[in-house]
């Protein structure tokens, strides 16, 4: 293998990593995001675009999706109950 191919791939796996971290910051699974993009490359950022998003849950009334730490829902204005064990 030439230098050329190696610096590529290192580069390509780099962008990986960072667009998987970043992907899983964005859902709430930071550390899930950078560990998948490491070890797996393009299939971690595969798996991390069909994860679940961590940062949202459902409004038991309306079924709009609200930010987990909301304590009234901005669509339908009731009372959030927060679920002590998912």
């Amino acid at each position: 293998m030439d230098m050329d191919n190696i610096t590529f791939w290192m580069i390509f796996y780099l962008i990986i990593l960072i667009i998987s971290a970043f992907i899983g910051h964005l859902k709430g699974n930071t550390i899930a995001g950078f560990l998948l993009g490491y070890v797996l490359g393009p299939i971690g950022l595969v798996l991390i675009l069909c994860s679940k998003n961590r940062r949202t849950i459902e409004c038991h009334a309306c079924h709009e999706k609200i930010h987990k730490h909301s304590y009234i829902c901005p669509h339908c204005q009731t009372k959030v109950q927060h679920k002590l064990l998912n």
